[in-house]
């Protein structure tokens, strides 16, 4: 099945910038990547989606943000995705209505920078982490313990 990353919402309310098993390169790198033409939105693996209530959501966050940057970039236009049954409670973390994810650390590379539209997105240094009891503009320092990515194929 094929879906515009636009119709795609996060399951989490943030993720790593760890490096992702795609050429051991930070989600803004394959960007590059992809943008640059040293690789095809076809090396990176299909993101699986569940249907939430009328919405399409996944926990693979991380390709889900390369998706939509490459879509709001003019790169691609649809995505091909699994369909898969559910989403563990556990993994349902988002804040915000499944719209948008903090990335924590830098993603690397610069073509994220290229368009203004961050809307899906904010960065935040690595050891911040959002907290329940603050506002949306305020963060509180962790060692990140109790937060993790769960894209379980590197991503």
């Amino acid at each position: 099945m094929d879906l515009k990353p636009s119709y795609i919402f996060y399951s989490q309310d943030s993720v790593f910038d760890k490096r992702t098993s795609h050429n051991r390169t930070r989600i803004g790198e394959t960007l590059g990547d992809v943008c640059e033409g040293r690789c095809s939105i076809e090396s990176i693996p299909a993101i699986t989606v569940v249907n939430q209530d009328g919405k399409w959501m996944t926990t693979d966050n991380r390709r889900l943000w390369v998706f939509k940057e490459l879509e709001l970039l003019g790169k691609c236009v649809n995505i091909q995705v699994n369909v898969g049954q559910s989403i563990p409670e556990a993994k349902r973390t988002t804040k915000n209505n499944w719209v948008s994810i903090i990335i924590r650390g830098y993603p690397g590379g610069d073509w994220y920078q290229k368009h203004e539209n961050r809307d899906h997105y904010q960065i935040v240094p690595n050891s911040t982490r959002y907290d329940d009891n603050d506002s949306d503009d305020n963060f509180t320092h962790s060692d990140n313990s109790d937060n993790y990515d769960s894209d379980s194929d590197g991503w």
